[in-house]
């Protein structure tokens, strides 16, 4: 009886890459970011934020804290040294001046960090992993991207993707908001994704990088007060 001809495996470096950091970008990661809304609940319960005006929301958040964001994702996967990654940890948690906010992206930044040093079992990710005291998400997912290889631009596009898709997900559980309706929002907002890291990684860490989300800021403070919670944050 013939035997199956046997398949040799050649493994691509790019596309495991790729998948590796496909997987840390998934919402199902398991770092928190279903239990914190970063203000939305607050700005729905207030009547300041609808179905109608959340493309238009999510536009200018990406703008603004995007943009932001995806500079220190970006700048983490060039693979600085350790002591000047977690200047940067510190500068993006001083750029957060809403407590709620602020803790929980450090919180899932920790987790992201604790997971992926586990699972790349990369001592560069081991060692942030042991002295981080204050580590945010971006500059997390940045280092890990980096780690694995992935450009720095492209980095903080996909994190900006998960960011989108985690904060899109949070407003089908707070607004009559449906499957169809979210994807065909985060389909649109790919472009303006994309622009966001492509100026978070042309940004110089040495100069500054203008943010202003007031309302959502005093919205995120003003989340403990709220009467009933579905989220952390």
């Amino acid at each position: 009886m013939d035997r199956p001809p046997r398949y040799h495996c050649v493994v691509n470096n790019h596309s495991l890459a790729l998948l590796r950091l496909q997987q840390f970008a998934d919402s199902a990661l398991p770092i928190g970011a279903a239990a914190h809304s970063f203000g939305l609940e607050s700005l729905t319960e207030s009547g300041l934020l609808n179905v109608d005006g959340l493309e238009a929301f999510l536009t200018d958040y990406i703008q603004e804290t995007g943009v932001l964001e995806a500079a220190y994702c970006a700048w983490s996967a060039t693979r600085p040294e350790l002591a000047a990654w977690f200047l940067w940890n510190l500068e993006l948690g001083a750029r957060k001046p809403a407590r709620e906010s602020r803790e929980a992206s450090a919180a899932m930044g920790k987790r992201f960090l604790d997971l992926a040093a586990r699972l790349t079992n990369s001592h560069l990710l081991r060692q942030a992993a042991e002295q981080a005291s204050e580590v945010y998400l971006a500059p997390c997912f940045g280092l890990t991207a980096g780690v694995l290889g992935v450009e720095p631009e492209f980095a903080a596009a996909v994190f900006l993707q998960q960011s989108l898709t985690s904060l899109i997900s949070c407003c089908q559980r707070l607004l009559p908001l449906g499957q169809t309706r979210a994807h065909e929002i985060l389909w649109r907002l790919k472009p303006s994704i994309a622009e966001a890291a492509r100026l978070g990684a042309a940004a110089h860490p040495d100069l500054p990088l203008p943010c202003f989300t007031p309302l959502l800021d005093l919205a995120s403070a003003r989340h403990p007060g709220l009467h009933t919670r579905l989220f952390i944050s």
